[in-house]
């Protein structure tokens, strides 16, 4: 006998399964319930392209996330496209970067936090060429303060980080502002004038009157290069004899020196010796002015003497000049002598 099968315990092994299947798809697929990741939104300026789901998120060459999900955004009334990015960044990489401060574990309020502080520091990302060959890219943060913090606004659910132009996007731009077609168009004139140029009968002419002059300077050069090497043979043989005379020189010079210092030795003893007797001269003299000084000093006794000296002196004079008056008048008395 068989057993009925009861309706609600199938519908809900059903209902059951159907759960376990849409947890499993969402668990497998994103992983994000299971990951405590946070997700950034990035629009770059530019194409994307070599940018796919899956490309490494780099900062100073460490993989710290990954692209999530590329979207494209159109805006009708401004015919504008944007490309916006999702970018799932490792939490656990956040929390290395301030375990200096005493933090192991952050939540997602301060991972939050955390990262708009670093867009305020000058934090922003870019395209970087992955492979040359595939022309794969990836996404790479870096600082700068100095480059202005500029975003879209498009999705207001999630953070957006700034962007700047890619070194591809400049190579395109660069090569946009070269005027191509114009210079394409000069090189095929210049082409064509130089063309004209070589067909000409004169320019043949000149070019060949050129080719001669070539050949001529060239045998000119090698000629040159004949003469001159018997002049350099010659010249250096004058250099060999010019060589012995300085050295020559030299040993003269070097007598001479010797001489010279030897007789300032001797002049220097001489000036020595003349310098003593000076010496012993003008102490004399000092002694001599001294005396002098005495005598010519009204107060010195030695003047006075000097001076009596004089008056006795000055006496004897003038009795010798009345003696020699009477004498002259009366010359007998040399012989009777006087006469009172």
């Amino acid at each position: 006998m068989s057993v009925k099968a009861n309706p609600t315990v199938v519908g809900g092994f059903v209902i059951g399964a159907i759960v376990l299947i849409v947890i499993s798809f969402l668990v497998l697929g994103s992983g994000r319930f299971l990951k405590n990741d946070m997700r950034l939104m990035a629009v770059f300026p530019g194409t994307v392209n070599g940018l796919h789901v899956g490309s490494p998120v780099l900062f100073r060459g460490v993989q710290i996330g990954s692209v999530a999900q590329i979207k494209l955004y159109h805006n009708h009334k401004t015919q504008q496209s944007l490309v916006p990015v999702y970018i799932d960044l490792k939490q656990e990489v956040m929390e290395l970067m301030i375990q200096g401060e005493g933090e192991k574990k952050l939540t997602q309020e301060q991972a939050l936090g955390l990262m708009v502080d670093l867009i305020k520091s000058g934090l922003h990302a870019r395209l970087t060429i992955e492979s040359l060959v595939s022309g794969r890219q990836l996404v790479e943060f870096e600082f700068d303060p100095d480059i202005p913090i500029q975003v879209t606004g498009i999705d207001k659910q999630y953070l957006e980080i700034p962007t700047v132009e890619s070194d591809l996007d400049k190579l395109q731009n660069l090569f946009k502002t070269i005027p191509l077609k114009e210079l394409t168009e000069s090189l095929i004139v210049m082409v064509a004038e130089v063309n004209k140029m070589f067909a000409n009968k004169d320019a043949k002419e000149i070019f060949n009157n050129i080719n001669a002059t070539i050949v001529g300077s060239r045998q000119l050069i090698d000629s040159l290069n004949e003469q001159v090497l018997p002049l350099s043979e010659s010249t250096q043989e004058r250099l060999a004899e010019v060589q012995i005379l300085l050295e020559s020189t030299e040993i003269q010079l070097t007598k001479t020196l010797l001489e010279l210092t030897k007789l300032s030795s001797d002049v220097n003893e001489k000036l020595t010796g003349l310098t003593d007797s000076a010496t012993k001269a003008f102490d004399k003299s000092d002694v001599v002015l001294s005396n002098m000084n005495d005598i010519v000093d009204q107060k010195s006794s030695v003047r006075n003497e000097f001076e009596q000296s004089l008056k006795e002196l000055s006496r004897a004079a003038k009795s010798m000049r009345v003696f020699t008056e009477y004498l002259e008048r009366h010359p007998e008395a040399l012989i009777k002598g006087k006469k009172y």
